[in-house]
């Protein structure tokens, strides 16, 4: 009898998709941290502080009052009230939240219903590189192609309009955008909004726009918002969660912002997906925006003072350079001076000298040559963590001089 083959009866889109590259890092960090090693943690893109306590409360008592069935597929009110109006905040936008939210199970699934809603097979969605790559795999699996617009160093990695409208077809879906970027920690200026703004306009595309560390911006408030420029909310898919902003990743809580007519079709593909969010945990998040943020801003300054102590030490790094992190907690370093590639530098510093970072090549094409180190570790730790990475660097040039 013949050996049962799966890849042979597999769907044919799961061959298009990777297992991901930062997942087979943090198995390597686990046996280094089991063997007792101190590891310096660069290697989470995830908030280091617990979640604020009120948060949980709210959650603990809505569970306690029986919320435990099922909420609406688009939320429970009193959450997509507040996030209505942490946006009009945020970006200067009215939003209407009985017609343009849904609460989502984190923002990945409101990057899924997205694509789900409006790419058909063989549209093409142009993806800033380097990326987070759930956004072409889910391209992928929904039978689209996505097209990779590199990013530069020297422009701070932003996405920018010029090199955009080289790539557009009549096949052009949607444009994607990350700002502040994971894995850059750079966020794309204003000035360059606006002339993706009227690219988008000009060939009648859909924008999608990934905000979720919008409130992490260490040069003020909030980082701009393409859904401000004149024209786009009624084109505009807002992204963003809990996960970064409010240290809830484990939560899986996010949500959408649109126009109510785009809100429809994402609903549609929503209600077949994960249903609803679990619902006391909605009211929990309810209180995070409407309630003290005391706690939230401790923690964003934290973010910033961080990037400082990065940024200022990365460059003291001889032969080392990096765009200045201006969002999110992310830096992204040109290593191009101390190995052949950056998965070769990535493997070094982890296997001998247990500094966890990411390759940048994980991210894209455009990623090769640099890593990311992601600062969600305490300040002292990151000063720990430059002290030992130019010790590092600087031996690696030694041994191969």
């Amino acid at each position: 009898m013949a050996s049962f083959d799966t890849d042979a009866i597999a769907a044919k889109r799961v061959f298009e998709v990777p297992f991901s590259g930062i997942r087979k890092v943090f198995d390597k960090v686990n046996a280094l941290v089991a063997e007792g090693r101190d590891v310096i943690h660069w290697q989470i893109g995830r908030s280091d502080f617990d979640t604020p306590a009120h948060i949980k409360a709210g959650a603990a008592e809505s569970l306690e009052r029986g919320d435990v069935h099922y909420a609406p597929s688009m939320g429970v009110p009193p959450l997509r009230k507040a996030i209505a109006a942490r946006t009009e905040i945020d970006t200067g936008v009215e939003v209407q939240w009985d017609t343009q939210t849904i609460v989502m199970a984190g923002a990945n699934e409101g990057i899924l219903c997205a694509v789900m809603a409006f790419v058909n097979p063989g549209d093409e969605v142009i993806i800033p590189d380097p990326n987070w790559h759930h956004y072409k795999s889910i391209v992928s699996l929904a039978g689209g192609v996505a097209v990779e617009v590199a990013t530069k160093e020297e422009n701070d990695f932003a996405l920018l309009a010029e090199d955009v409208e080289k790539v557009i077809t009549p096949r052009t879906k949607i444009i994607c955008i990350t700002s502040p970027s994971n894995p850059t920690g750079t966020t794309v200026p204003e000035s360059e909004l606006a002339k993706l703004a009227e690219l988008a306009k000009k060939h009648n595309l859909l924008v999608l726009s990934d905000e979720i560390y919008a409130r992490i911006y260490h040069e003020g408030d909030c980082a701009p918002s393409i859904y401000s420029q004149p024209g786009m909310a009624e084109r505009t898919i807002i992204i963003n969660g809990f996960s970064k902003v409010f240290s809830m990743d484990g939560w899986r809580l996010g949500w959408t912002i649109a126009s109510p007519e785009l809100t429809r079709h994402l609903l549609r593909v929503r209600q077949y997906t994960t249903v609803c969010v679990n619902t006391f945990i909605q009211h929990g998040a309810a209180k995070g925006l409407t309630e003290d943020q005391g706690p939230i801003d401790e923690m964003l300054n934290a973010f910033t003072e961080r990037s400082k102590v990065i940024y200022e030490g990365l460059r003291s790094i001889e032969g080392m350079t990096v765009a200045k992190p201006t969002g999110a907690f992310y830096a992204f370093p040109n290593v191009k001076n101390f190995g052949e590639s950056s998965q070769e530098v990535a493997d070094y510093l982890l296997g001998e000298h247990a500094i966890a970072t990411i390759a940048g090549s994980v991210f894209g094409p455009a990623g090769e040559g640099y890593i990311r180190i992601a600062y969600s570790c305490s300040k002292e730790d990151c000063e720990r963590g430059v002290e030992r990475l130019a010790s590092a660097l600087e031996a690696k040039n030694k041994a191969g001089a």
